[in-house]
C-alpha cells in the first residue's frame, strides 16, 4: 500500500489500491471518478469510493489540502459513514431509498451517496463520501453536478 506523507498534498494522491479490481472495476478507473468528481466544485474537499462494508478503495484530495484526518481517521470514517448509511436502509419501505446525506462539522460538510450499481443486486453496492468546504453549497453542488455526473457515468461503476 502506498501511504501519502503527513501535511500539504501536491495533486491527487491515491492510497487504497489493495485489490485491483472493484466490483469488477479496475481501482485506477474508481481513482479516475474520484477525481473526476472532486474537479466537478471547487468546494469538494474529497472524494471517495468505498465498498459495502466500508472499505475505502478509491480517493481523491483537492490539490494543496491538508487533510483533517489521517488515514486511519480516514477509513474508520468511511466505515462508520458507509454503517449509518446502511441502517437508514431498514426503513426504506416507510420511508424510501437514502438518495444522498448530509453532515455538517465546525470544520467541514460531509456527504454520503449510496451508488447502486444493479438494483437487484445489492451485494456490488458502493458509496460516494465526500467532504465540503464550511461556506458550500452542498444540496446544490450534490444534486446540479454529483447526481447528474453519477448517472451519467453509471457504467463506469459496473
Amino acid at each position: 500500500m502506498i501511504r501519502p506523507k503527513l501535511g500539504t498534498f501536491q495533486g491527487c494522491r491515491y492510497y487504497y489500491k489493495r485489490m485491483n479490481l472493484i466490483n469488477n472495476v479496475p481501482v485506477s478507473a474508481l481513482e479516475d471518478i474520484c477525481k473526476q468528481i472532486q474537479e466537478l466544485d471547487a468546494s469538494i474537499r474529497f472524494a471517495g469510493i468505498a465498498n459495502k462494508f466500508g472499505n475505502l478503495r478509491a480517493l481523491s484530495y483537492r490539490k494543496n489540502l491538508i487533510p483533517l484526518l489521517a488515514e486511519k481517521e480516514t477509513s474508520d470514517y468511511a466505515m462508520k459513514a458507509v454503517l449509518r448509511a446502511a441502517t437508514r436502509e431498514d426503513y426504506e419501505s416507510k420511508i424510501g431509498k437514502l438518495q444522498y446525506s448530509i453532515g455538517k462539522y465546525e470544520k467541514m460538510i460531509r456527504a454520503t451517496i449510496p451508488v447502486m450499481i444493479d438494483k437487484k443486486d445489492d451485494e456490488n453496492k458502493l458509496y460516494l463520501l465526500l467532504s465540503f468546504d464550511l461556506d458550500s453549497d452542498v444540496t446544490h453542488t450534490i444534486q446540479n453536478k454529483v447526481l447528474p455526473f453519477i448517472l451519467k457515468n453509471k457504467n463506469a461503476f459496473t
